[in-house]
């Protein structure tokens, strides 16, 4: 055989050497596989949704077929850690709790979809707002829900009149230390104020503000939020919901200027000079 033959004979079993692992190394990928406890969640290359399974059966969250995302908590049940997902699509739930029990996986749902403006929700998910000073507390301000994530407890409280919603006229701020107690600001044409709410007993504490407070602080916050809004739609990039940029600001300002005091009436908001204290006629 000529010497030629055999030189290109020699490189090409080189290159089907290199060729080989090459396509070996691409055939091989193996998707990104997180554990917690008894559930696995999978994410697939180039997949932007993950799929999730307990004890190695599929388990699609509320029938949703489209999960965003996993967060474990540290709060257990059966065991079994808690989970905080992102559901989208017609089938989705928005954002929901998950937890085992009688060894099955159950959800509720959090935060809903927005069907109005599904597009809007589904870009920016909800996943609360960690409290300032009680980071372990993430506040849902426009569902008027808290979840204190070393438990799992999906706290509400009994407060009079509308809390969810863009509008709401009461919007929950703040959960006192023990969780038995909601602070929601109140804002009725520029009237604001914070009412202190129980779990089941109606609510505990009431503070009128001062008459400035929404030209002085309120309002450049929603100002500031517009303007935010606007530069990203602008930008085509960034968040545009203005409302949700709003809320997040005031529970910034709220957590700067408010805390939690525990008196003779029990836990009770000052700040600002002042302090809630129960409603006229109300024994503490």
């Amino acid at each position: 055989m000529p010497f030629f033959s055999l030189h290109r004979l020699a490189a090409a079993a080189t290159l089907a050497a290199v060729i080989v692992p090459a396509a070996q190394a691409q055939t091989s990928y193996v998707p990104v596989m997180r554990q917690y406890g008894d559930f696995v969640v999978t994410r697939n290359r180039h997949d932007a949704l993950v799929t999730l399974s307990f004890r190695q059966h599929g388990y699609w969250p509320g029938g949703a077929r489209e999960v965003v995302e996993v967060r474990p908590l540290a709060a257990r049940r059966e065991g079994q850690p808690m989970l905080l997902a992102f559901t989208k699509g017609y089938t989705g739930q928005g954002t929901i709790l998950i937890g085992v029990q009688n060894g099955e996986p159950l959800m509720r749902p959090i935060s809903p979809l927005q069907r109005d403006n599904m597009v809007r929700t589904e870009r920016d998910p909800e996943w609360g707002v960690p409290q300032p000073g009680n980071p372990e507390m993430l506040l849902f301000a426009r569902d008027g829900r808290a979840l204190d994530t070393r438990t799992g407890e999906l706290l509400w409280f009994d407060v009079p009149g509308g809390v969810t919603g863009d509008y709401a006229p009461a919007m929950l701020v703040s959960v006192s230390p023990d969780g038995r107690r909601g602070a929601y600001l109140t804002n009725a044409l520029t009237k604001v104020g914070i009412i202190v709410a129980t779990r089941d007993d109606g609510v505990a504490g009431v503070l009128a503000l001062p008459p400035d407070t929404y030209q002085r602080w309120l309002k450049p916050l929603s100002d500031a939020a517009s303007a935010q809004a606007g530069a990203a739609i602008k930008a085509r990039q960034g968040r545009t919901d203005s409302n949700r940029i709003r809320r997040e600001l005031e529970l910034a300002w709220f957590g700067q200027q408010f805390q939690w005091k525990e008196g003779k009436g029990g836990w009770q908001v000052t700040g600002l000079g002042l302090s809630s204290a129960p409603p006229e006629g109300k024994q503490p």
